[in-house]
């Protein structure tokens, strides 16, 4: 089955970079905004040892042209860890490289493990109660950001 939850534009091989921003683009001429917020990730967890964090914001644009003060929005979806291939792929393309934010390093995010079913951060390490932004803890393919995003917006609608 082929995947159609997002539009592939242009591919790269450059290794995404912390500040970088890119758009992903589920309808035609339609863009959301995304960031690299941290790459190299550090886990015990070797799904995610090396990985990179993005955000992707709730914001919609027709043109690849960043919206002042986008990163200052909410989310979308909930930050969410992945590897190189949404860009490789041409599912993300990088638009320009902005600092990541003291809010953007301290939204308050964590993930579900399902396997010791309970909420971690980043590191896999236990947090006490679930965050506002949770997603679930592990590497995420250009197609569940595509899922999410696409659930994201039947929920809005």
């Amino acid at each position: 089955m082929a995947f159609k939850e997002l539009i592939a534009m242009k591919k790269s091989l450059k290794h995404p970079e912390e500040g970088d921003v890119f758009v992903l683009q589920p309808q035609k001429n339609l863009f959301y905004f995304g960031k690299v917020i941290r790459t190299n990730l550090k886990s015990t967890d070797s799904f995610i040892n090396g990985m990179t964090l993005i955000y992707i914001y709730d914001g919609t644009c027709n043109e690849k042209v960043v919206p002042r003060h986008f990163d200052e929005g909410e989310l979308l979806i909930a930050p969410i860890i992945v590897n190189n291939q949404p860009w490789i792929k041409g599912y993300f393309e990088f638009v320009e490289n902005i600092s990541v934010s003291e809010r953007e390093r301290n939204l308050e995010f964590g993930f579900w493990d399902v396997l010791r079913q309970e909420y971690v951060d980043i590191q896999g390490k236990k947090i006490r109660e679930k965050p506002k932004y949770c997603g679930i803890y592990g590497l995420g393919s250009y197609g569940i950001v595509g899922e999410e995003v696409r659930e994201a917006i039947q929920k809005k609608q």
